[in-house]
């Protein structure tokens, strides 16, 4: 069942054949048996959809200055892009950029990025075209900043530290090791001009920094959280600075929001995938959400969505027990990689799954399957083949078990892999994974447990080190 594109205006022509197609068939009980969703079912939620919808656009009113403003950055974010244009020259004087974050101030940057660029082999580094390598220090790892300090050169080097609150411990640490490296290598005044710090506009221990030191900084909505930043200076510098299209990029995420402006779940697809994600968790027990990419380089797309669904959605409606907890748990398999690992608990467990196929229409590089006689006697379906033939059959082959095996599972088709497709797909799935928080009428852009978390650990080193 694909959902029509519809004709709304983003402030430019859209051309739908640019448009991600959204296949949502198989989630019905038409096409997936009891499992799935009935068509009925849907359209007898239609007014919890329509209050949903009248909420997000009662919270997104105002701009920047509304509780979704997320939703505004496709649109707002184009004023900022001369600012943003400005500091990524300064940074790709730089062979070497190392981006100091976790999460939200990362994760979708590494997404993109490794979808749109070539990248090397080395870890958590990658190189474009011009030898400008961006390095993603996120989790503390003494072994891989040791091997960071073997491998770079002061020279070459520059430093962004992204953290929304200015106090993310994992981020603020490795920053201060990594600047006094700078600093004691260069000088306080040269390692000063190698920084920029991306934070709060008003508040926060790198706002004071910034202050106290010069340093260049842009800011991050204080409205928009780090899990919805990506359009946002978070994810624009560092993909500014390796030449990605970020004018494509926003303009992918406001074509996007231009389909989602009705309240029919029929016109607007996130608030259909909204509500079947919902009722195939509340009324199925549909518990456990898979993404599986039939492309790599959107492995890293689907490690960005974990993130965005699980700590959006995972939280208690009410009191403690565990009946009342909200959310399915987002799953990461890769096609056709994980046929070979996971599809077989898939198919002989628990209908306690969902999933969603991400598939490629028209690829930029393909390969002839050269047959000789021996190949040609054992392979004989691969005549006239090529290498995106084989992958295409594999995930029409997967998704026909998936179904045939009762599991719902929806199919989200890229016209082409750019930044335009991504930018629909961020937009896409922040704007579904808000409709599902209110529909289990949570607040989808806090995360109160892992705040407690980062209190005790704070309480932790407090103790040590008395």
């Amino acid at each position: 069942m694909p959902i029509p594109e519809s004709a709304g205006d983003s402030g430019t022509a859209r051309s739908t054949d640019r448009l991600l197609t959204i296949d949502t068939g198989n989630l019905f009980r038409d096409n997936v048996g009891a499992e799935g969703v009935a068509h009925e079912e849907l359209v007898q939620f239609a007014p919890e959809l329509h209050r949903v919808h009248a909420e997000l656009v009662t919270k997104s009113a105002g701009g920047l200055d509304s509780e979704y403003a997320c939703l505004h950055l496709a649109t707002t974010m184009r004023d900022a892009l001369p600012q943003i244009r400005e500091a990524a020259a300064g940074m790709k004087e730089y062979r070497d950029i190392l981006l100091i974050g976790i999460g939200g101030s990362n994760l979708g940057t590494k997404a993109i990025r490794h979808a749109l660029k070539p990248e090397d082999d080395a870890p958590r580094a990658s190189a474009d075209a011009s030898g400008r390598r961006l390095h993603f220090i996120e989790n503390i790892d003494s072994y891989h900043l040791e091997r960071l300090f073997r491998r770079l050169s002061p020279g070459t080097t520059a430093l962004l530290c992204i953290s929304k609150s200015g106090g993310t411990i994992e981020t603020v640490v490795q920053y201060l090791i990594l600047r006094d490296w700078l600093t004691r290598s260069l000088g306080a005044e040269e390692a000063r001009r190698r920084q920029w710090v991306i934070t709060d506009p008003g508040h926060g221990w790198l706002r004071e920094r910034v202050r106290a030191e010069g340093l260049a900084s842009l800011p991050v909505p204080p409205q928009v959280g780090g899990r919805y930043s990506v359009l946002s200076a978070v994810g624009l510098l560092p993909l500014a600075a390796l030449d990605v299209d970020v004018d494509a990029l926003l303009q992918g995420a406001a074509d996007s929001a231009a389909r989602c402006l009705s309240p029919d779940p029929q016109e607007n697809p996130a608030l259909q995938l909204a509500g079947l994600y919902y009722l195939l968790e509340q009324r199925r027990n549909k518990r456990i959400s898979i993404m599986m990419p039939y492309v790599s380089r959107l492995r890293l797309f689907a490690d960005w969505y974990c993130q965005l669904w699980a700590e959006s959605l995972g939280k208690w409606q009410g009191p403690r027990p565990a009946e009342t907890a909200a959310g399915s748990l987002p799953v990461r398999a890769m096609g056709a990689v994980d046929q070979h690992s996971q599809l077989q608990m898939y198919l002989e467990s628990r209908h306690d799954k969902m999933f969603t196929f991400i598939n490629l229409d028209r690829w930029d590089h393909d390969f002839a399957i050269p047959l000789d006689a021996p190949a040609q006697r054992g392979f004989p379906y691969l005549e006239d083949r090529s290498l995106v033939d084989v992958i295409h059959a594999e995930f029409l082959a997967t998704r026909q078990v998936i179904t045939d095996a009762g599991h719902p599972n929806v199919t989200l088709g890229m016209p082409v892999l750019d930044a335009h497709a991504l930018g629909q797909l961020i937009d896409l799935y922040q704007r579904t994974t808000i409709y599902t928080g209110l529909l289990y009428g949570i607040n989808p852009l806090d995360q109160p447990s892992v705040e407690k978390g980062k209190k005790l650990t704070i309480q932790y080193l407090q103790r040590s080190a008395s």
